[in-house]
């Protein structure tokens, strides 16, 4: 999931979440979830790695070729982030839940806890 360096409830990512994850490798894995723990595992991991290599597009500058393929992986990473919290908020809403448009991460973490996983600060961990 890569590593936190925790201070008094500071979480800051320290590496890059599973660096060796690859978005085909996500979306097999998205075929064969079986458990509302193996998509909240998965869930974690992506959303993770899309916030992570997200800020790589602030590396460059926006009309270059490097901050276009930077986004491009961003964006490729937060699809699959999206599909995963889509099944999520489908699981909320057989349970009742109302998945708001603003303020989604009040039902997210409901699921997440439940699951094993914390928002530390904007990065899904394990406590």
């Amino acid at each position: 999931m890569g590593e936190f360096a925790v201070n008094k409830e500071t979480f800051i990512m320290c590496s890059e979440p599973s660096p060796d994850l690859t978005a085909e490798m996500v979306s097999e894995a998205m075929e064969k979830i079986e458990t509302e723990q193996e998509l909240a595992a998965l869930f974690a991991v992506v959303e993770n790695k899309a916030w992570w290599i997200e800020d790589e597009e602030y590396d460059y500058n926006e009309e270059t070729n490097e901050h276009k393929q930077a986004k491009e992986r961003t964006d490729v990473w937060f699809a699959l982030a999206d599909k995963l919290k889509n099944r999520i908020f489908d699981i909320l809403r057989t349970e009742g839940f109302d998945i708001p448009e603003t303020g989604q991460i009040d039902v997210l973490e409901s699921f997440m806890k439940r699951n094993g996983f914390i928002d530390g600060q904007g990065w899904w961990i394990k406590p």
